[in-house]
Protein backbone atom coordinates (compact mmCIF):
# COMPACT_ATOMS: atom_id res chain seq x y z
CA UNK A 1 0.00 0.00 0.00
CA UNK A 2 1.63 3.20 -0.73
CA UNK A 3 1.52 5.95 1.55
CA UNK A 4 1.30 9.94 0.70
CA UNK A 5 3.77 12.08 1.71
CA UNK A 6 3.39 15.76 0.58
CA UNK A 7 3.05 19.37 2.15
CA UNK A 8 3.94 23.11 2.38
CA UNK A 9 7.27 24.55 1.51
CA UNK A 10 8.60 21.88 -0.55
CA UNK A 11 10.81 22.45 -3.79
CA UNK A 12 13.60 20.62 -5.32
CA UNK A 13 15.07 19.31 -2.16
CA UNK A 14 12.10 20.22 -0.03
CA UNK A 15 9.97 18.47 2.06
CA UNK A 16 9.80 14.89 0.19
CA UNK A 17 14.03 15.08 0.09
CA UNK A 18 13.99 15.48 4.36
CA UNK A 19 11.50 12.83 4.38
CA UNK A 20 13.48 9.97 2.35
CA UNK A 21 16.66 10.75 4.18
CA UNK A 22 14.75 10.47 7.25
CA UNK A 23 13.35 6.99 6.65
CA UNK A 24 16.50 5.94 5.76
CA UNK A 25 18.42 7.07 8.73
CA UNK A 26 16.07 5.40 11.03
CA UNK A 27 16.61 2.42 9.27
CA UNK A 28 20.24 2.29 9.12
CA UNK A 29 20.30 3.33 12.82
CA UNK A 30 17.85 0.25 13.11
CA UNK A 31 19.65 -2.09 10.90
CA UNK A 32 22.79 -1.63 12.51
CA UNK A 33 21.29 -1.78 15.76
CA UNK A 34 19.89 -5.40 14.71
CA UNK A 35 22.85 -6.57 14.07
CA UNK A 36 25.23 -5.37 16.24
CA UNK A 37 26.29 -8.55 18.04
CA UNK A 38 26.60 -10.65 14.92
CA UNK A 39 30.06 -11.59 13.12
CA UNK A 40 28.91 -10.29 9.60
CA UNK A 41 31.00 -7.27 7.50
CA UNK A 42 28.24 -4.57 7.65
CA UNK A 43 28.69 -3.03 4.17
CA UNK A 44 26.24 0.19 2.78
CA UNK A 45 26.67 0.94 -0.28
CA UNK A 46 25.12 4.77 -1.76
CA UNK A 47 25.04 3.69 -5.32
CA UNK A 48 24.25 8.02 -6.56
CA UNK A 49 25.91 9.62 -3.45
CA UNK A 50 25.92 12.72 -4.93
CA UNK A 51 28.20 15.11 -2.39
CA UNK A 52 27.29 13.97 1.00
CA UNK A 53 25.03 16.97 1.48
CA UNK A 54 21.90 18.33 -0.47
CA UNK A 55 20.94 22.22 -1.20
CA UNK A 56 18.06 22.99 -0.14
CA UNK A 57 16.04 25.66 -2.94
CA UNK A 58 16.81 28.79 -1.28
CA UNK A 59 13.94 30.67 0.42
CA UNK A 60 11.94 34.17 -0.37
CA UNK A 61 15.14 35.97 1.02
CA UNK A 62 17.61 34.01 -0.26
CA UNK A 63 18.82 32.34 2.90
CA UNK A 64 20.13 28.42 1.38
CA UNK A 65 19.65 25.58 3.61
CA UNK A 66 21.72 22.15 3.66
CA UNK A 67 20.79 19.15 4.87
CA UNK A 68 22.73 15.93 5.79
CA UNK A 69 22.53 14.05 2.19
CA UNK A 70 22.50 10.08 2.84
CA UNK A 71 26.16 9.61 2.51
CA UNK A 72 26.69 12.05 5.85
CA UNK A 73 24.00 10.32 7.58
CA UNK A 74 25.51 6.49 6.79
CA UNK A 75 28.73 7.60 8.35
CA UNK A 76 27.09 9.21 11.40
CA UNK A 77 25.33 5.97 12.27
CA UNK A 78 27.03 5.01 15.88
CA UNK A 79 25.49 2.21 17.88
CA UNK A 80 27.73 -0.08 15.59
CA UNK A 81 29.24 1.71 12.56
CA UNK A 82 29.20 0.12 9.12
CA UNK A 83 32.37 -1.58 8.42
CA UNK A 84 33.02 -0.35 5.08
CA UNK A 85 31.08 2.23 3.31
CA UNK A 86 31.05 2.68 -0.25
CA UNK A 87 30.27 5.85 -1.99
CA UNK A 88 29.57 5.63 -5.87
CA UNK A 89 29.50 8.48 -8.12
CA UNK A 90 29.75 9.09 -12.10
CA UNK A 91 30.27 13.20 -11.55
CA UNK A 92 34.03 13.76 -11.02
CA UNK A 93 33.58 16.40 -9.49
CA UNK A 94 31.10 15.23 -6.89
CA UNK A 95 33.53 12.78 -6.42
CA UNK A 96 35.75 15.07 -5.19
CA UNK A 97 33.71 16.71 -2.61
CA UNK A 98 32.71 13.35 -1.72
CA UNK A 99 36.63 12.38 -0.47
CA UNK A 100 36.36 15.62 1.38
CA UNK A 101 33.55 13.84 3.49
CA UNK A 102 35.11 11.08 3.64
CA UNK A 103 38.66 12.62 5.32
CA UNK A 104 35.82 14.28 8.37
CA UNK A 105 35.63 10.69 9.11
CA UNK A 106 38.95 9.55 9.36
CA UNK A 107 38.55 6.36 11.31
CA UNK A 108 35.85 4.86 8.84
CA UNK A 109 36.51 2.64 6.06
CA UNK A 110 35.15 4.93 3.29
CA UNK A 111 35.49 3.74 -0.40
CA UNK A 112 35.06 6.92 -3.10
CA UNK A 113 33.98 4.97 -6.69
CA UNK A 114 34.16 7.41 -10.17
CA UNK A 115 32.08 4.68 -11.55
CA UNK A 116 28.80 4.39 -13.30
CA UNK A 117 26.32 2.48 -10.80
CA UNK A 118 24.94 -0.15 -12.64
CA UNK A 119 27.95 -1.61 -13.89
CA UNK A 120 29.48 -1.56 -10.57
CA UNK A 121 26.58 -3.60 -8.58
CA UNK A 122 26.71 -6.26 -11.34
CA UNK A 123 30.52 -6.28 -10.76
CA UNK A 124 29.90 -6.99 -6.54
CA UNK A 125 29.86 -11.03 -5.83
CA UNK A 126 28.15 -12.72 -3.03
CA UNK A 127 29.76 -13.20 0.12
CA UNK A 128 28.35 -15.18 3.27
CA UNK A 129 29.96 -12.73 5.29
CA UNK A 130 28.46 -9.62 4.34
CA UNK A 131 25.40 -7.71 4.81
CA UNK A 132 24.32 -4.65 4.08
CA UNK A 133 22.18 -1.93 2.90
CA UNK A 134 21.87 -0.32 -0.62
CA UNK A 135 20.45 2.85 -1.24
CA UNK A 136 19.17 3.58 -4.89
CA UNK A 137 18.30 7.57 -5.28
CA UNK A 138 18.68 8.37 -9.11
CA UNK A 139 17.68 11.93 -10.63
CA UNK A 140 15.93 9.78 -12.99
CA UNK A 141 15.78 7.05 -14.67
CA UNK A 142 19.22 6.10 -14.33
CA UNK A 143 18.66 2.57 -12.91
CA UNK A 144 18.62 -1.04 -14.61
CA UNK A 145 16.28 -3.95 -13.50
CA UNK A 146 18.89 -5.93 -14.58
CA UNK A 147 20.96 -4.38 -12.08
CA UNK A 148 18.14 -5.11 -9.65
CA UNK A 149 18.36 -8.80 -10.69
CA UNK A 150 21.63 -8.47 -9.69
CA UNK A 151 21.53 -7.66 -6.64
CA UNK A 152 18.46 -9.40 -5.42
CA UNK A 153 20.49 -12.70 -6.22
CA UNK A 154 23.36 -11.51 -3.83
CA UNK A 155 20.82 -12.02 -0.80
CA UNK A 156 23.34 -9.66 0.94
CA UNK A 157 21.51 -5.91 0.81
CA UNK A 158 18.52 -4.46 2.22
CA UNK A 159 17.66 -2.15 -0.55
CA UNK A 160 16.03 1.13 -0.88
CA UNK A 161 14.91 1.91 -4.29
CA UNK A 162 13.49 5.85 -5.27
CA UNK A 163 11.30 4.80 -8.55
CA UNK A 164 10.94 7.79 -10.24
CA UNK A 165 7.63 8.08 -11.00
CA UNK A 166 7.45 11.64 -12.90
CA UNK A 167 10.59 10.62 -15.18
CA UNK A 168 9.48 7.55 -16.31
CA UNK A 169 5.88 9.37 -17.26
CA UNK A 170 7.02 11.98 -19.20
CA UNK A 171 8.39 9.19 -21.05
CA UNK A 172 5.22 7.32 -22.20
CA UNK A 173 3.47 8.52 -25.17
CA UNK A 174 0.64 11.14 -24.70
CA UNK A 175 -1.37 8.99 -27.35
CA UNK A 176 -2.72 5.65 -27.12
CA UNK A 177 -0.08 4.06 -29.04
CA UNK A 178 2.84 2.82 -27.34
CA UNK A 179 4.75 2.86 -29.96
CA UNK A 180 4.47 6.56 -30.95
CA UNK A 181 7.65 7.42 -28.73
CA UNK A 182 10.90 7.78 -29.95
CA UNK A 183 13.16 4.75 -30.38
CA UNK A 184 15.00 5.84 -27.44
CA UNK A 185 12.63 6.44 -24.98
CA UNK A 186 11.17 2.62 -25.57
CA UNK A 187 15.32 1.62 -25.35
CA UNK A 188 14.95 3.71 -21.48
CA UNK A 189 11.70 2.64 -21.00
CA UNK A 190 12.79 -1.28 -21.16
CA UNK A 191 15.90 -0.62 -19.24
CA UNK A 192 13.92 0.74 -16.25
CA UNK A 193 11.47 -1.87 -16.26
CA UNK A 194 13.94 -4.70 -17.68
CA UNK A 195 11.54 -5.76 -20.76
CA UNK A 196 8.40 -4.18 -22.43
CA UNK A 197 5.83 -5.09 -19.65
CA UNK A 198 5.51 -1.46 -19.72
CA UNK A 199 3.28 -2.15 -22.39
CA UNK A 200 0.39 -3.61 -19.99
CA UNK A 201 -0.30 -0.15 -19.24
CA UNK A 202 -2.09 -0.05 -23.13
CA UNK A 203 -4.68 -2.34 -23.25
CA UNK A 204 -7.17 -2.81 -26.00
CA UNK A 205 -10.95 -1.09 -25.77
CA UNK A 206 -13.47 -3.15 -25.19
CA UNK A 207 -15.71 -1.29 -27.23
CA UNK A 208 -14.63 -0.52 -31.19
CA UNK A 209 -14.22 2.27 -33.18
CA UNK A 210 -15.95 3.65 -36.55
CA UNK A 211 -13.44 0.81 -38.47
CA UNK A 212 -14.42 -1.97 -36.59
CA UNK A 213 -11.24 -3.09 -34.48
CA UNK A 214 -10.60 -2.37 -30.80
CA UNK A 215 -8.93 1.06 -29.79
CA UNK A 216 -5.88 1.54 -27.52
CA UNK A 217 -6.43 2.82 -24.11
CA UNK A 218 -3.55 4.27 -21.02
CA UNK A 219 -4.05 3.18 -17.73
CA UNK A 220 -5.07 6.45 -15.95
CA UNK A 221 -2.71 8.10 -13.20
CA UNK A 222 0.54 6.65 -11.87
CA UNK A 223 -1.18 3.18 -10.05
CA UNK A 224 -0.40 1.85 -13.47
CA UNK A 225 3.32 2.93 -13.91
CA UNK A 226 4.22 1.61 -10.25
CA UNK A 227 2.04 -1.49 -10.26
CA UNK A 228 3.59 -2.81 -13.41
CA UNK A 229 7.38 -1.72 -11.39
CA UNK A 230 6.54 -3.36 -8.41
CA UNK A 231 5.21 -6.86 -10.36
CA UNK A 232 8.87 -6.42 -12.19
CA UNK A 233 10.47 -6.34 -8.64
CA UNK A 234 8.72 -9.26 -7.08
CA UNK A 235 9.77 -11.22 -9.84
CA UNK A 236 13.28 -10.95 -8.55
CA UNK A 237 12.88 -10.47 -5.10
CA UNK A 238 9.66 -12.71 -4.25
CA UNK A 239 8.55 -12.35 -1.28
CA UNK A 240 11.30 -10.14 -0.28
CA UNK A 241 10.06 -7.14 -2.06
CA UNK A 242 7.50 -5.21 0.86
CA UNK A 243 4.05 -4.10 -0.09
CA UNK A 244 4.30 -0.94 1.76
CA UNK A 245 6.07 2.12 -0.11
CA UNK A 246 5.95 5.98 0.28
CA UNK A 247 4.62 8.30 -2.58
CA UNK A 248 6.99 11.67 -2.56
CA UNK A 249 5.40 14.68 -3.60
CA UNK A 250 6.28 18.08 -4.57
CA UNK A 251 4.32 21.24 -2.91
CA UNK A 252 1.75 21.02 -6.10
CA UNK A 253 0.62 17.82 -4.93
CA UNK A 254 2.69 15.59 -8.16
CA UNK A 255 4.71 12.26 -7.43
CA UNK A 256 8.18 12.91 -7.87
CA UNK A 257 9.03 9.36 -6.77
CA UNK A 258 7.84 5.93 -5.20
CA UNK A 259 10.12 4.63 -2.18
CA UNK A 260 10.27 0.96 -2.43
CA UNK A 261 11.82 -1.71 -0.01
CA UNK A 262 13.32 -4.71 -0.71
CA UNK A 263 15.08 -7.40 1.72
CA UNK A 264 18.42 -8.92 1.47
CA UNK A 265 18.94 -12.39 2.89
CA UNK A 266 15.68 -14.40 3.04
CA UNK A 267 16.17 -14.99 6.63
CA UNK A 268 15.79 -11.68 7.71
CA UNK A 269 12.20 -10.61 5.94
CA UNK A 270 10.43 -10.65 9.25
CA UNK A 271 12.34 -8.00 11.14
CA UNK A 272 13.29 -6.33 8.34
CA UNK A 273 10.12 -5.79 7.00
CA UNK A 274 8.37 -5.18 10.51
CA UNK A 275 10.89 -2.10 10.61
CA UNK A 276 10.68 -0.49 7.09
CA UNK A 277 6.65 -1.14 6.76
CA UNK A 278 7.01 1.12 10.53
CA UNK A 279 9.31 3.86 9.03
CA UNK A 280 6.83 4.22 5.61
CA UNK A 281 3.66 4.41 7.56
CA UNK A 282 4.59 6.96 10.32
CA UNK A 283 7.39 9.21 8.78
Amino acid sequence: MARSRSGPGEGFGGRWTREKLDILQRYLNAYTTALKNQPFQLLYIDAFAGTGDVQLRASEDGTEEFLAGSARRALEVRDRSFDRLIFIEKNESRCDQLKRLGSEYARRTVQIENAEANSYLKGLRPASNVRGVLFLDPFATEVAMTTLAHVASLECFDTWILFPVSAVARLLPRSREPDEISRKWVERLDFVYGGDSWRGLYRPDRQQNLWGSADTTRTPGISGLTRIYRERLSEVFGQRLLADTAELRNSRGSVLFELIFCVGHPRGIGPAKNIAAHLLNNI
